[in-house]
């Protein structure tokens, strides 16, 4: 009698009890290849359920998670206003999260409507704006026409001191209806749209606010706005600084309610600190400021994606065209830019992340070609320049004696004054109360009408006795003269040694700048002096009087090309932006034009505007940082994009996610 399988199988399904014997009439190599089969099987099975299940949905972002971005800043006060907004780079970070602009810009780079539906224009002078109808205040409250009346017209008020008020002269704005609003200029202008990217502020909430309280409102702690996140809380540090800023979804966002349930920004002191909170993993995200990228380890920083994005921006060293002394010289300015390794400065300064900046206009950021180079590193030639400006090494022979003639007092300037700070200086070498700290500017301030004072009364039988002066009068006339021109005689009958000064702010990435600068000029035969000025001091003392030689500075671009504020001959004085003082005739046509028409030849215009102006030299363009921006692998969802100040990484923040799920195509 057969055991075999074919044998005992039924010609009918076999029953429950049957399939019970199956194992007992089964060989070992039966049994293998049965189990083998099973599992092959139900292998099958289960890869083909689980290919038809992703063949048939796909991830998509979930709801849910919190991204905490880190800062290295310590304050006990915030201003989240966007009036207000230009003066912190963290205030601005945390505003664009919490406000909306009438329009923004997209994932191209192009403006589009935002909180308006849509605009139109016919003439580049009237802008009509429509709002959309389903915008909310996070509170609920409805976003109206007189919402944005109210803002503009706060920040055109100077009673208000909005730092945003320049970008609003000459702009009438009306109310049509309750959705619509008409912006009226009093010039074309073709670029007037970046303009309503301003952030909108809340009536109801603002409107009862003199301008003497408005600043110091509570609502600037814990504000009402528009954007995809509302205040929900604040902590602080024993000490009284904030340590988080925490935000909740806003369920009145226009766009849909966003997929992270809470952003928060948190508090460090130094670049240790928040380290420290990376490896902890309390932070998914930070940057890191210029004046300290270059120690940073970023390679130490694991889990993270460090994003190296270009923004408008650079920093330059400007010469005052409108000052005398050796910097009047074209070739002298042009000598400077020859001697200046830009390759150099950026590994040095920037640990090689940034981008060597040859003209003012930053033609690539904007999509155009730039010109060729005009001024790559050539010791040489820069030397040959110097020959021909009449200095060799550095130093030129004084063509005929030189001696004071004319009257001097605070607020004077030019060649002579900067001659009497020369005669202080050597007149110093061995007397140091003169004139100490003393530098060569070309302008009488009152470090120059103490020192005059002091040398009076220092030689006050010859200069003050004879006039009945009981103290010096910190002027330089006609006995004073007569006293410098005997002791400085030989000073100007010497050889005259080729001097700058750099005027920058106190900031360690300026300031090693400026010193790398006094290193590579030195090598030109040039004496450099550099003056550092608080933020204050800078605004006060040095920008708005025009009081430097050279201004070492930076400069922060808009996202649509616009020249004008920077170089036009109108915008030489403050609070104009023409800080080197440029004036060319066929410049301003070229840039009125380029502002009012918007022309098709726009690249061409502005090449050709760029050669204008570095053909006079203002200056010596640098280089322009990297903006480095490290999240963690795990968020997503973050657009690549080209960002007009470092704040846009926040636009699309609503799309950002860290869970996922399964869901059907």
């Amino acid at each position: 009698m057969s055991n075999s399988l074919t044998d005992f199988w039924p010609k009918k399904w076999p029953s429950k009890k049957q399939w019970k014997k199956l194992p007992r009439v089964l060989n070992k190599k039966e049994k293998i290849l049965l189990s083998s089969l099973i599992f092959i099987a139900f292998f099958s099975f289960f890869y083909t359920s689980i290919a038809f299940y992703y063949s048939k949905t796909e991830i998509v972002p979930a709801r849910g998670g919190v991204y905490r971005e880190g800062i290295i800043e310590s304050t006990r006060f915030l201003t989240l206003n966007p009036l207000y907004a230009s003066q912190s780079e963290t205030e601005r970070d945390i505003i664009e999260v919490l406000f909306e602009g009438l329009m923004r810009r997209g994932e191209n780079g192009t403006l589009v409507p935002n909180l308006a539906k849509e605009y139109t224009t016919e003439d580049n002078v009237v802008f009509d704006i429509t709002l959309r109808e389903d915008i909310y205040w996070s509170d609920g409250e409805k976003i109206r026409a007189e919402d944005v009346l109210f803002t503009v017209k706060t920040v055109q008020s100077p009673d208000f001191q909005s730092t945003l008020r320049q970008q609003w002269t000459g702009v009438e704005v009306k109310k049509i209806s309750d959705r619509k609003i008409r912006f009226i200029l009093d010039a074309p202008s073709s670029i007037f749209p970046e303009n309503l990217t301003l952030k909108i502020i809340p009536m109801h909430i603002f409107e009862d606010y003199s301008p003497r309280d408005f600043r110091y409102s509570i609502y600037n702690m814990k504000p009402v706005g528009s954007g995809p996140y509302r205040f929900r809380d604040m902590r602080e540090s024993v000490d009284g600084n904030i340590e988080c800023l925490m935000l909740e979804r806003n369920p009145y966002y226009f766009r849909g309610e966003p997929l992270l349930t809470e952003v928060s920004f948190h508090f460090f002191r130094n670049t240790n600190d928040l380290l420290r909170a990376q490896r902890r993993g309390e932070i998914d995200g930070f940057t890191i400021p210029d004046s300290v990228r270059r120690e940073f380890p970023f390679e130490e920083v694991n889990g993270f994606i460090h994003r190296e994005l270009s923004l408008p921006r650079y920093f330059s060293v400007f010469f005052n065209l409108q000052s005398e002394g050796v910097t009047k010289k074209t070739e002298v300015r042009r000598a400077l830019n020859y001697a200046t390794d830009k390759e150099d400065l950026i590994e040095r300064v920037l640990g090689g992340r940034g981008l060597e900046i040859d003209g003012p206009l930053l033609l690539d950021f904007y999509g155009f070609d730039s010109p060729d180079k005009k001024y790559s590193y050539d010791l040489q030639k820069a030397k040959d320049l110097l020959e021909e400006a009449g200095f060799e090494n550095g130093k030129k022979e004084a063509e005929s004696p030189f001696s004071f003639t004319e009257d001097l007092k605070e607020g004077s300037q030019g060649e002579e004054v900067r001659n009497l700070q020369r005669c202080f200086i050597y007149l110093g070498e061995s007397d140091k109360d003169l004139y100490p700290g003393g530098e060569i500017t070309g302008f009488f301030d009152e470090r120059e009408k103490k020192a005059v004072s002091y040398f009076q009364e220092k030689y006050r039988e010859e200069i003050l006795d004879p006039h009945n002066f009981k103290s010096g009068t910190g002027m330089v006339a006609k006995s004073t003269r007569k006293k410098l021109n005997e002791l400085c005689e030989d000073l100007f009958n010497e050889t005259t040694l080729l001097e700058v000064t750099i005027t920058t702010l106190d900031d360690p990435m300026l300031t090693k700048t400026a010193n790398i600068l006094k290193e590579q000029w030195k090598a030109l035969g040039v004496k450099t002096t550099i003056k550092e000025k608080s933020v204050l001091e800078l605004k006060e003392e040095v920008i708005r009087p025009r009081n430097f030689q050279l201004l070492l500075f930076g400069t922060m671009l808009s996202g649509t090309v616009n020249p004008l504020p920077l170089w036009h001959s109108t915008k030489i004085d403050d609070p104009g932006l023409n800080l080197s003082g440029y004036e060319n005739e066929e410049a301003d046509k070229l840039m009125e034009t380029l502002i009012a028409e918007n022309e098709e030849k726009g690249e061409e215009a502005l090449i050709k505007l760029q050669e204008m102006i570095m053909k006079e030299v203002p200056g010596v363009f640098l280089y322009n940082p990297y903006f480095v921006y490290s999240i963690s692998e795990k968020l997503q969802g973050v657009e690549e994009r080209a960002l007009v100040n470092s704040s846009k990484r926040f636009e699309g923040i609503d799309k950002w996610y860290i869970n996922t799920k399964r869901v059907l195509k």
